[in-house]
């Protein structure tokens, strides 16, 4: 689990108690004032925007760490895309029949981790802060709960780099594996997510459910797993971690999402119905995924979530009160949102 998914609102230091009224206004700001921007790359310096909720345009890395496709989905999205004049799909197609209640916005990641004496237990996947996180008192009891939820989860949040971490194998909800050269047999039809990937890689039969998303599709002790809970519990232990070699010509297809963290309201909506503002989620404080070697030296991909001030969007038109707004920038009309519903199981 990532830090979100488990502080979610209650580390927010401006409230002690939870107030609806106070959260909605504070949700309602943010989203007139800010317009979401997904940015990936092979490391900090060639980020580039990602056309969030395009199957059929996935963000291909290829670094001396890492060869792959990068594909990020957030529902309702309704922020800036790679292309000024190509606005964001209306709904994607991964979050049809009901799977929205699973998963808020995917980092899906469909590769090969290059590289010579890499094990389960050297890539870590996690978020990272640019500078110290003003935590609130108690925030002690928030961490080892935290562990006590992911026994493989790394904390460093006191330092002036704070970050949150856990090997990968352990933490992704979905996770497939097959051996580099193998290929499955083809479709019949493609379908719509995960088009370009099916048709290109042809990955083994299983890897991907009937409906294109990662299934889990993973040996364990000499036999397939497809029991995700399964194998997260097993690489929880160092010694399974270590044993687990990752080989360069090894194909690895994983989806990490989360029904909790609405980065499209930039808010965390909890089962409860509590509806908060999401903590360390700023204009000056991007929400960060990154992979990269437990020592830090090498990075494998990043996923940045970012809120870009909407004065900077530079409005095509000066007049007041208008229901809606048009930004130049992203060559569409972004609506003034209402708060987001609360989430709920049946929802």
């Amino acid at each position: 689990m990532m830090l979100g998914g488990l502080f979610g609102g209650s580390l927010v230091p401006s409230q002690n108690i939870y107030d609806p009224l106070t959260s909605q206004r504070l949700i309602l700001q943010r989203n007139a004032n800010y317009v979401l921007r997904v940015r990936a790359g092979p490391d900090m310096q060639h980020l580039e925007t990602i056309d969030v909720n395009y199957e059929r345009t996935p963000m291909k890395i290829d670094s001396p760490h890492f060869k792959g496709y990068v594909t990020v989905r957030v529902f309702g999205f309704n922020g800036l895309m790679a292309d000024p004049c190509h606005p964001p799909p209306a709904q994607a197609d991964y979050f049809a029949g009901g799977f929205s209640r699973k998963a808020l916005y995917s980092i899906q990641v469909v590769g090969q981790f290059l590289g010579h004496g890499l094990t389960a237990d050297n890539i870590m996947f996690g978020n990272y802060f640019d500078h110290r996180l003003p935590l609130p008192p108690f925030s002690g009891l928030f961490e080892w709960f935290m562990k006590r939820m992911d026994r493989s989860l790394v904390l460093d949040m006191k330092s002036d780099t704070p970050s949150a971490t856990s090997p990968l194998l352990s933490t992704v909800q979905k996770l497939s594996y097959w051996k580099g050269g193998l290929h499955g047999s083809e479709r019949a039809q493609v379908p719509e997510i995960n088009n370009k990937i099916l048709r290109e890689l042809h990955p083994i039969d299983g890897a991907f459910d009937s409906a294109g998303r990662v299934a889990e599709y993973f040996p364990l002790k000499d036999s397939l797993n497809t029991d995700s809970k399964k194998r997260r519990r097993y690489f929880e232990k160092t010694a399974h971690r270590q044993r687990w070699k990752i080989k360069s010509d090894d194909m690895y297809a994983f989806d990490f999402y989360s029904p909790f963290i609405d980065v499209n309201h930039q808010c965390v909506r909890m089962p409860n119905a509590v509806v908060e503002p999401m903590p360390f989620f700023d204009g000056d404080m991007p929400l960060r995924y990154e992979c990269r070697t437990r020592d830090g030296r090498h990075t494998f991909f990043i996923v940045q979530f970012e809120l870009i001030p909407a004065s900077r969007t530079r409005p095509l038109s000066s007049y007041q009160n208008r229901p809606r707004r048009q930004y130049r920038d992203s060559g569409y009309e972004r609506e003034i949102l209402d708060p987001p519903p609360p989430y709920t199981e049946e929802a």
